[in-house]
């Protein structure tokens, strides 16, 4: 699926639903969970209810982080995977907020970023993604090869030293490529300790806090409005 528009809509700084196009043509909504994944599209008569034509060349599948599409004032629109395009959306409406009283959505946002990256952790420098439906844990991690960082930092130094003293940088070099090939071997086969699992929940918990707290303050600004306006 590609992002190929959005529902027309007449009101400015709003969210709009994504509307994706298969290779044939047909358009679709998404299903998405309280994490913003897509869950399944369902099929779309733009008959029914007009779109605007956009276009993403990146391809969104049933798992995958759901497209965001933002409409603000003066014809801003911002719009990409939401991984991607709420942080830029945040910023546009903070940097608007005394032009546009952007209070009410800039909070909307602040939530959607906080649903979009809930199965995102950062643990002891490891980025997490957490699957808790099937229970898989994901670890992504920079661990640069030892080989390249030690040809960059003894490039000039090699080019003066003579053979015997590179043949000592090689066995070295070795060395170390034994260290990261081990180091990596222990990752690859590494089992979830009790004390990560710990920090994992924890993580979980922050982020249920802070998804309670921006609904909070959401709450407390629209109570606030309504009083405004009686």
């Amino acid at each position: 699926m590609k992002l190929v528009g959005y529902c027309k809509d007449e009101k400015e700084n709003s969210f709009r639903d994504p509307i994706y196009s298969d290779s044939k043509g047909v358009l679709y909504r998404h299903e998405i969970d309280n994490r913003y994944n897509i869950t399944a599209f369902q099929t779309f008569d733009a008959k029914k209810i007009p779109i605007t034509k956009i276009y993403l060349s990146k391809k969104f599948n049933v798992g995958s982080k759901a497209a965001l599409v933002f409409v603000g004032k003066e014809n801003y629109l911002h719009y990409d995977v939401a991984s991607s395009a709420v942080e830029e959306v945040i910023h546009y409406l903070t940097d608007h907020s005394d032009q546009y009283n952007t209070n009410g959505i800039l909070d909307q946002a602040m939530l959607l970023k906080n649903r979009i990256f809930s199965d995102h952790f950062v643990i002891d420098n490891f980025v997490v993604k957490m699957s808790p439906d099937d229970e898989q844990i994901t670890l992504s991690f920079d661990f640069p090869s030892p080989k390249k960082d030690s040809l960059l930092q003894n490039e000039p130094a090699i080019a003066r030293k003579n053979t015997t003293l590179a043949n000592e940088d090689t066995a070295k070099m070795d060395d170390k490529e034994a260290v990261f090939s081990n180091a990596m071997k222990q990752i690859n086969a590494v089992d979830m300790n009790f004390e990560l699992k710990l920090k994992l929940r924890a993580e979980e918990r922050r982020s249920k806090l802070k998804t309670f707290n921006y609904q909070f303050k959401l709450n407390q600004n629209a109570s606030r409005r309504k009083k405004a306006t009686e």
